[in-house]
């Protein structure tokens, strides 16, 4: 059988604003005190920097706390999505070294993608989902903000340090503000989730019932000539318990019941139109158009796409 995704526990949505509007705040205070520290005269540096330090630190503990509760949200609404790094990371992901490079964008992508109106589906892997052209400018930009920064404050720059400083101050200036349109936007997108109702349990449909004359017969049509892999074939006290799936799939099952009327009216597509038509009509299969019949009556429609 095809493993299903790992089970996540079903969260409810929490409030997320009031923790956005605290990051927020504080993001702006962080942004004006790094643009005052990369102008302060060389003997005021050191204490400046010392002050910027602490500014850091709390405006750290106030983002985390909004990641924190994000992330939370973010499981609510695509459960059963597993995010690409642990929870561990949400902290040291900001510290360790090489790691903080690319670590905190990827924790934010996943939030921001699981966040969307609906939900991830269950099982989606988030390194095939597309990643948000707003989170890569934000990351980019503080990232180039901090070279440049780092490069005027400590490197032998001659008369080039006021402009790498100026470059650094607009780019700090820019990765802020769009910090604070990254967490809006995601607290907007949860906030309504949360005013909806949502989450939702999640649903399938795991099972349909398809009536057949013959239960050996059914196996080789369904497994021999149509290809569909068999789940089970087993005996349940007297009764004899047969299920076949179609190659690939993830969800619903078809339970072939022995004596049952035909009453199938059911739809197969296919990635492969012309070569599964012509399969399946080398077997013996007849066709009326795209339609034809098991040997029971059950009407199938073959279609291509997904």
């Amino acid at each position: 059988m095809t493993p299903s995704a790992p089970t996540v526990p079903l969260r409810r949505l929490r409030p997320v604003r009031p923790h956005a509007t605290a990051a927020v705040v504080l993001i702006g205070v962080t942004t004006v005190a790094g643009a005052v520290a990369s102008f302060a005269e060389d003997a005021h540096r050191p204490e400046a920097l010392l002050w910027l330090s602490v500014v850091h630190g709390v405006a750290g503990i106030g983002f985390l706390t909004w990641l924190f509760r994000a992330r939370a949200n973010a499981y609510a609404i695509s459960p059963g999505v597993l995010h690409t790094y642990a929870a561990v990371f949400m902290v040291a992901g900001w510290i360790l070294p090489v790691v903080n490079l690319f670590v905190p964008k990827g924790i934010i992508d996943d939030i921001w993608a699981t966040s969307q109106p609906g939900g991830l589906p269950r099982g989606s892997d988030l390194l095939r989902v597309r990643r948000s052209g707003l989170i890569w400018a934000w990351w980019l930009t503080l990232l180039v903000a901090g070279g440049l920064g780092l490069s005027g404050l400590y490197a032998d720059l001659g008369d080039r340090r006021t402009a790498f400083l100026v470059a650094a101050l607009a780019l700090w200036v820019a990765s802020g503000v769009l910090a604070v349109i990254v967490v809006l936007k995601i607290t907007k997108t949860q906030e309504s989730a949360r005013a909806s109702g949502a989450p939702r349990p999640w649903q399938h449909l795991g099972q349909v019932a398809l009536g057949v004359g013959d239960l050996d017969e059914a196996v080789a049509f369904y497994v021999g000539t149509l290809g569909f892999d068999l789940l089970e074939d087993v005996a349940e006290g007297e009764e004899r318990r047969v299920t076949v799936r179609p190659p690939g799939t993830r969800e619903t099952a078809i339970l072939l019941l022995c004596g049952e009327a035909p009453s199938g009216n059911m739809l197969l597509r296919t990635d492969d139109l012309a070569r599964y038509r012509d399969r399946l009509a080398a077997a013996g299969v007849t066709f009326d158009g795209t339609v034809f019949r098991d040997p029971f009556g059950n009407r199938w429609d073959l279609r291509q796409g997904a």
